[in-house]
């Protein structure tokens, strides 16, 4: 059994884990998590436990998080949890950092799980920091908290956009993985029931 599969207490157990890249806050995403009735960890490296869903917090340049993900055998170990169906949560730059490169450190390249880059937007003013409305089917009208210069300008995979100066993608789904550009662990009731869709699988359902 893949060191990160679900077992079969999977609905009982419900233990998170939130990778530690060393950029991001993250005992707020673990009180936001815990706050649903969820059990978390925070690892800085992978261990034999098994998880019910994996977190990779935001905040932090993209060529940091990616090495700390590389040195640390992130990498593999979020391929295994891809394979196994475990539910995944790119947050801000724990989203970009799945696709193929960004703007901010153009030498460094990203997991590639999806075609893109992370671009420096035409914001009115940067960073883009505040409350901003999603468009979007499977998430509530309300507003949620960015705090970012860069973002996915399209994807075929998403599924919300947000308009800051330019239309960008706020959010994307493939199968048992979630990204969001904003942070829900900031965003209140509505970023509370996005987290809480991105662990239990339900994202994907309202493409």
């Amino acid at each position: 059994m893949p060191r990160c599969a679900r077992n079969d207490g999977w609905l009982n157990m419900k233990k998170i884990l939130v990778i530690d890249t060393k950029a991001g806050n993250l005992f707020s995403i673990k009180a936001a998590i815990e706050r649903l009735g969820f059990e978390t960890v925070i690892l800085d490296k992978p261990n034999a436990e098994f998880f019910d869903g994996v977190v990779i917090p935001g905040q932090g340049r993209f060529g940091t998080v990616m090495k700390n993900i590389r040195d640390n055998d992130w990498d593999s170990y979020l391929a295994e949890a891809r394979i196994a169906d475990i539910p995944i949560l790119g947050i801000c730059v724990g989203m970009q950092i799945f696709f193929e490169s960004s703007d901010e450190d153009k030498d460094v390249d990203g997991l590639g799980w999806f075609n893109g880059r992370a671009c420096a937007l035409d914001f009115p003013k940067k960073p883009m920091v505040g409350w901003a409305s999603l468009d979007s089917k499977a998430w509530p009208d309300a507003p949620v908290y960015f705090v970012n210069s860069y973002a996915i300008k399209d994807s075929d995979i998403s599924i919300a956009t947000t308009t800051y100066g330019e239309t960008f993608c706020a959010a994307v789904n493939d199968d048992n993985f979630t990204g969001v550009q904003f942070h829900p662990e900031k965003s209140s009731e509505a970023g509370s029931r996005i987290i809480l869709q991105a662990l239990t699988d339900a994202v994907g359902d309202n493409r």
